[in-house]
């Protein structure tokens, strides 16, 4: 469902700040088609992460509402968004620049980056290895793939990236 936001702290210099990061230069030529939402993985898992309606916001200078956002967090980094784009809008770059400003005003932990990093990272291993178990190649077994969750699950809850 959608929803008027009427906001007087709007920030019309917020796409400036974007455009001027590696990446974002060209967020101002989108013309909201939905390509970039279309081709999401993160979009299909959970709609509350929607590139579109991001870059709207941007474009709109709700700054606050976009750094505060549990959702800029799961950005996959995969690049579907911005290898499909018709405007050349690099959308997962401004996805890194977004998180980096969020950090960098003290709205999320420092070590926010460096965990979601690590997920993303266990997160990918952990599809490889359920794809190498549906294949039937040697060496992969249900503990090893469990252990991996735990280990995902440990990292998200506790910053833990070892064994223990």
């Amino acid at each position: 469902m959608e929803r008027i936001v009427v906001d007087r702290h709007l920030d019309a210099g917020f796409k400036y700040e974007i455009a001027e990061r590696p990446g974002g230069e060209n967020i101002r030529k989108c013309f909201a088609c939905g390509t970039c939402t279309a081709g999401c993985p993160a979009f299909h898992a959970d709609h509350e992460y929607n590139p579109r309606r991001i870059i709207r916001m941007i474009l709109l200078g709700m700054r606050e509402e976009v750094l505060a956002s549990p959702a800029i967090w799961l950005c996959h980094q995969c690049y579907a968004c911005s290898a499909n784009c018709p405007q050349d809008v690099d959308f997962s770059h401004i996805m890194m620049a977004i998180r980096d400003i969020a950090v960098r005003e003290g709205r999320h932990p420092k070590d926010r980056l460096s965990r979601v990093e690590e997920i993303t990272l266990l997160a990918n291993e952990f599809r490889r290895d359920c794809i190498k178990l549906l294949t039937g190649e040697d060496g992969i077994t249900d503990d090893a793939i469990r252990e991996r969750v735990e280990k995902t699950i440990r990292l998200a809850r506790n910053g833990e990236n070892d064994d223990g």
